[in-house]
């Protein structure tokens, strides 16, 4: 579930100091002045004034942004029309037909109830799809013209403020944003399994994990980067520090060719087990250490991050380079510079997974990479290095 993108600025208070820039906190805009009224007005705001007019404006107005997004046909249609997405999630509710024959079915972010139907149409006693936006408007339209109104019940609403009568047998939910964490559904998914899934039951998908390779892409930094060298015999070289905060403002969700991973995909961060994570742990920053080793020498240009989901291992979605496209792509974090590495060097260091902390961005995702180059053949102790004599540092807000 993934196709719009909040706007959003995002706090580099996590960043080490030498990492962090030295510009203004707050920035106003205006056409034109000249009066020392308006500066007044201006210097008479301080730093818990701001944050606090900040969150007046908050996460329940960023909430009505993004389910107002997914109001809209046309999201409803890509998801749809993304085969390897639905198809997965065909292919594991009828997998799981005989735990959803005849038993209570949660569809958490119901969309337009295509899931819901899925596991109607596997024999599911009843079904509650829920969803926050307008789009349940055409949902219940849609489940009484399938023939499943006795079935399936909408309820407009957010999870968390939703009450179901019974206990639920099964949820199932297409959560996933860019990079997995990205719009932070899952824990309304969670909150639900902790509230009305019965003992036994099923998650569905029940495993998530966040990948990472490293990326040669020289064609990619040449369009980013060098481009602005010689404009048309021009030197615009000035706008490269601009084309870089862009990257790392909101990097990239594009199609990454397989044959531009500079090393074999690992784990990001540990798997979530979406059956047994604690809800308050998804709205803490999530942590990993990484071993990523160059399978050619080359440049390093940045990251490819990817996500992969398991419904009890008889259906797997891959979103990775190597999988069949879906509309999540990969997300693209560029480096600052180039990073020259020999085949069998490791880039070692922690990537950390982060939900927007300031008022207003919880559903963005920050994510850090604090990391240094080994030379192929060294080792490093307990395979990593500390923390604090990694030499390289980078920070991306996925928005």
């Amino acid at each position: 579930m993934c196709v719009s993108r909040l706007a959003a600025a995002a706090s580099d208070d996590r960043a080490p100091a030498a990492a962090q820039d030295d510009g203004p906190d707050v920035v106003f805009e205006f056409d034109d002045f000249d009066d020392d009224e308006t500066w007044d007005v201006i210097e008479s705001f301080d730093e818990d004034e701001l944050y606090e007019l900040n969150a007046s404006r908050s996460d329940a107005d960023a909430d009505d942004t993004y389910f107002d997004s997914y109001s809209h046909l046309g999201i409803h249609r890509e998801m749809i029309g993304d085969a390897a997405r639905t198809g997965a999630y065909l292919d594991a509710i009828e997998a799981h037909r005989p735990q959803i024959e005849g038993k209570v079915v949660l569809d958490v972010g119901c969309g337009t109830g295509i899931l819901s139907m899925f596991a109607a149409r596997c024999g599911a006693r009843k079904v509650y799809a829920v969803d926050a936006s307008g789009i349940t408007r055409h949902t219940r339209r849609l489940v009484k013209d399938n023939g499943f109104d006795g079935t399936i019940e909408v309820i407009k609403g957010k999870m968390e403020d939703v009450d179901i009568p019974e206990k639920v047998d099964v949820i199932v939910s297409e959560w996933m944003g860019y990079a997995l964490l990205f719009e932070s559904m899952l824990p309304s998914v969670v909150d639900a399994r902790d509230r009305y899934l019965a003992p036994g039951g099923l998650v569905l998908p029940n495993e998530a994990a966040v990948k990472v390779a490293l990326l040669s892409d020289r064609d990619r930094w040449d369009g980013a980067v060098t481009f602005w060298e010689d404009v048309y015999g021009l030197d615009f070289s000035a706008l490269i520090p601009a084309a870089k905060r862009d990257w790392h403002a909101d990097p990239p969700v594009q199609t990454v060719p397989a044959d531009k991973l500079a090393s074999e995909p690992v784990d990001a961060i540990e798997p979530i087990d979406c059956a047994t994570v604690e809800l308050e742990r998804l709205y803490e920053p999530i942590a990993g250490d990484v071993r990523m080793v160059a399978s050619r020498t080359c440049d390093v240009h940045g990251l490819a991050l990817w996500f992969d989901v398991d419904f009890y291992g008889k259906v797997k979605l891959s979103t990775g380079p190597d999988a069949d496209s879906t509309h999540w792509y990969q997300t693209v974090l560029m480096f600052d510079e180039p990073v020259a590495m020999r085949e069998g060097d490791a880039l070692c260091g922690t990537i950390e997974l982060e939900p927007g902390a300031n008022p207003g961005e919880r559903r963005t995702l920050n994510v850090y990479f604090n990391y240094d180059v080994v030379e192929g053949g060294k080792e490093e102790e307990d395979g990593l290095v500390e923390p604090d004599d990694r030499e390289r540092f980078q920070r991306w807000t996925v928005q």
